[in-house]
């Protein structure tokens, strides 16, 4: 997911079509947000589901049309290509529209021009787009259902999300930023106990960020206390484990010492036995009293001071 990044990072700033790739909820969606964010572009962003729109609409909902182009059509109409003038386009599925179709996108994309349904005057499109998809578009040009030069001309930077079940690393820290998020909109504060991420390990979440998103959501409903722990979710038999799968705990990177920040080598090694989830859920069961914690972990106070420090926990009080 860093290489995902870090390309969005670099294309951002420019004007490059962007066509990103990935099963569903992998985070598509926030991808193309990201793009918009990073790009310095003043205009909105303008998101179009290609998959939910009719093929008889879908022309006229992105190009505009004139009043009496068609019945029904009682005055003229802005297309989304208008409305995201100076901004981004996002156009999702577009794996799921017509050859038809694509003959008229290909055309904004090479002309960077178009023409309102049953209009005649030719407006320009200051767009950056930024499409998306989880088919698998090689395999749609050799069926002929999807046109090689409009790829061609979408894919300048391809940008391909992993799904989860192949970076099980990043799902502690998805977890925990859907927790936060959840409590911030909902007033609640919660954290997850390492006995929950154990559990989130070791699922394939076939669905991808939505299926992780609405495991935390419903399990941080059900929890009993301010600890969120594996028996809250009621999704564990939909997360689907994976035979024989064991938590994919990613290795912890070194501590940096810090002059003036040490305890003895010997101290701060102990502290650093306990992980960030467990020191969490002491503190949590403890109340955010950090020497009561302490207690429940066997360290003493510099100890798991030293612990807090490094793990970038944050003190609060329920």
């Amino acid at each position: 997911m860093r290489t995902a990044t870090d390309t969005v990072r670099r294309v951002a700033p420019t004007d490059l079509p962007v066509l990103i790739l990935g099963e569903s909820g992998t985070g598509k969606g926030l991808f193309a947000e990201m793009v918009h964010r990073q790009s310095g572009r003043c205009g909105p962003l303008v998101k179009v589901n290609c998959a939910a729109l009719p093929e008889a609409l879908i022309e006229s909902e992105l190009f505009g049309h004139e009043r009496g182009a068609f019945t029904g059509a009682s005055a003229e109409r802005k297309g989304r290509f208008e409305l995201a003038a100076g901004g981004t386009l996002f156009l999702d599925e577009i794996g799921d529209t017509s050859p038809a179709f694509q003959v008229k996108l290909l055309r904004v994309l090479q002309d960077g021009e178009f023409e309102r349904v049953g209009g005649t005057r030719t407006l320009r499109a200051d767009v950056r787009i930024v499409a998306a998809t989880n088919r698998d578009l090689t395999a749609a040009i050799a069926a002929g259902a999807f046109r090689a030069d409009l790829f061609y001309r979408l894919s300048v930077v391809p940008l391909t999300l992993p799904p989860l079940r192949d970076r099980r690393q990043d799902i502690p820290e998805l977890a925990r930023r859907i927790l936060d998020d959840f409590d911030r909109a909902n007033g609640g504060r919660h954290t997850l106990g390492k006995d929950a991420i154990d559990l989130l390990l070791t699922c394939d979440f076939p669905g991808n960020i939505r299926e992780l998103e609405n495991c935390v959501k419903r399990a941080a409903v059900m929890a009993d206390g301010p600890v969120v722990s594996a028996t809250s979710f009621s999704c564990r038999q939909g997360c689907r484990p994976s035979p024989g799968a064991s938590p994919a705990v990613p290795p912890a990177a070194p501590a940096m010492i810090i002059a003036g920040d040490r305890p003895d080598n010997a101290s701060a090694e102990v502290a650093l036995r306990v992980g960030r989830d467990e020191l969490l859920e002491a503190l949590a069961t403890a109340g955010w009293s950090q020497a009561k914690a302490a207690r429940l972990l066997g360290l003493s106070a510099r100890q798991i001071g030293y612990a807090i420090r490094k793990y970038g926990i944050v003190l609060r009080k329920w």
